[in-house]
């Protein structure tokens, strides 16, 4: 769609240099042809849609990491829970395996997210739900069938997450937004009547350019769940982790985790 570009900027020329000089001689009296408003209420209404656009895209992105983080917070005590109902202990590994993955979530994977990275212990960790789910195939169907469709929920939930770290919103658009926001303060702080007052023009043109402004920010800050100012904590896998660890520790008295206090693999 660049040919769209090329064709407005030779609109402009065309219009400017051809068009006009030829039409100047047809106004008389008080019309003197399109009024400035005329130009600068599309520019303002078109930056304003833009910026609303850009906050609900970047709200959305923040609305799924942190349901994605609770989801798989839940998914994983579930599992636990449920892999303690398995006859004779066999789910005692597949519950040890849950505790140290809510570790790592908590004190590996979430510092990394702030740089958009994942962490290969947590993958260790999925790996081993792989390897334990199969071993229990003999256990009661219902609660197999319930332990095979946790660790899929928390998977899902667990890549939703880490998409959702990293900012998606097309670099050439944010560009776009910034540079419509500056254009318009720019505009209606130098087309303002002439009669206007100085004072008068900052209490209107400040606010303005405060609120676009600050637009931009609060769409880098949505678009990264997991840094900044704004960011998703882990509140519910660090709940769901004391939760674990307590109830391990009281259901195996003596029976020690395979993995530290940070979910790191002994």
């Amino acid at each position: 769609m660049i040919w769209a570009l090329v064709a407005a900027l030779a609109a402009v020329v065309i219009g400017v240099f051809v068009i006009r000089p030829r039409l100047r001689g047809l106004f008389s009296g008080d019309f003197q042809g399109v009024k400035t408003e005329a130009f600068i209420a599309p520019i303002l209404t078109l930056t304003v849609f833009l910026c609303a656009f850009m906050v609900a895209q970047a709200s959305s992105t923040y609305q799924r990491a942190n349901q994605s983080a609770s989801t798989e917070g839940s998914a994983v005590q579930l599992l636990y829970e449920n892999a303690g109902m398995l006859p004779n202990g066999s789910g005692q590994a597949l519950q040890a395996a849950s505790v140290c993955y809510a570790r790592a979530v908590h004190h590996l994977e979430w510092p990394a997210m702030e740089n958009g990275e994942s962490s290969p212990v947590v993958d260790g960790w999925a790996a081993t739900f792989n390897r334990e789910i199969p071993s229990i195939t003999s256990g009661p169907g219902a609660i197999v069938g319930q332990v095979v469709g946790l660790n899929r929920t928390q998977s899902e939930a667990r890549a939703t997450r880490l998409n959702e770290a990293s900012p998606h919103l097309p670099v050439l658009t944010l560009g776009l937004m910034i540079f419509a926001v500056v254009t318009v303060v720019l505009i209606l702080s130098s087309f303002a009547v002439a009669d206007m007052r100085r004072r008068v023009l900052l209490a209107l043109a400040l606010p303005l350019a405060l609120l676009l402004g600050f637009t931009p920010y609060l769409v880098e800050t949505l678009e990264e769940p997991f840094s900044g100012l704004i960011q998703i904590r882990p509140d519910v896998i660090t709940t769901v982790e004391t939760n674990l660890v307590a109830d391990f520790t009281a259901t195996y008295p003596g029976a020690a985790l395979p993995c530290d206090a940070e979910g790191n693999p002994l």
